[in-house]
């Protein structure tokens, strides 16, 4: 994770020439690098498909926070969408939560939390240079994953070097990290966090489509049920007042 925020940051900077340091872009980088943190150990305890469904608690806890932090309030269309995205993934989840434990299900939720916060101070940082912002919080991250790394890893840090791993840190690394954050970043900018994060329930329709083409994984009834309820919330969430 370290490797990937490390190149990240770097490529962005390549790009927008400069830094930005303040207390702001300090704890938007300290959220930010301990979302990823807690969903990386998260996985050490829970399978992929229960991670996925308990980090898409997110938009629940942004909706909350985003009250408190930026004064920014849902809308009674917002409200009823969140509440209607959040019972179809539990829907679709129910014959996901297989292979987990209490531990990793706390992990999990933590980083879900953290994913609010970094998505709200995305917000609240809007008027920043997403591409400086990113660079900054990229680096600042990598150095707060590595001395985490230092005091975590008992037997020291190796890796075989592979095509392969080339590959995977190529792609976490630019379209899995850099775009990623910043396509996220220039939707915050442009719209509320209530607006946005429920966007986070798109993600397990366009992946189960994907994977139902590309792997003829037919998906089973109740994740159709939950995924319909989802979209449904997603599009009223999406309306005006």
């Amino acid at each position: 994770m370290m490797i990937r925020y490390l190149i990240s940051g770097i490529i962005l900077l390549a790009i927008g020439k400069k830094l930005i340091i303040d207390k702001n872009v300090l704890i938007l980088s300290i959220f930010t690098s301990t979302s990823t943190l807690f969903w990386g150990y998260g996985l050490l305890y829970v399978s992929p498909a229960v991670s996925s469904v308990l980090s898409y608690t997110m938009p629940l806890f942004s909706i909350i926070l985003a009250i408190f932090i930026i004064n920014e309030r849902p809308n009674s269309y917002e409200i009823i969408g969140l509440i209607i995205g959040f019972f179809g993934l539990g829907i679709y989840g129910i014959t996901l939560l297989k292979g987990f434990t209490i531990i990793g299900m706390i992990l999990t939720l933590i980083n879900a939390v953290f994913w609010a916060l970094f998505s709200i101070y995305y917000r609240k940082l809007s008027k920043y240079d997403p591409i400086s912002l990113n660079a900054t919080q990229f680096i600042i991250g990598s150095g707060f994953m590595g001395l985490i790394d230092i005091f975590s890893i008992k037997n020291g840090f190796y890796f075989i070097p592979s095509y392969k791993l080339l590959e995977s840190i190529i792609y976490i690394s630019t379209i899995g990290g850099a775009f990623q954050f910043l396509l996220w970043n220039y939707l915050l900018k442009i719209e509320k966090v209530s607006k946005v994060t429920i966007f986070a329930y798109v993600i397990p329709v366009v992946t189960t489509i994907i994977q139902a083409i590309l792997y003829m994984r037919l998906p089973k009834y109740l994740e159709i049920i939950g995924l319909l309820i989802m979209i449904i919330g997603v599009i009223l969430a999406r309306l005006k007042d």
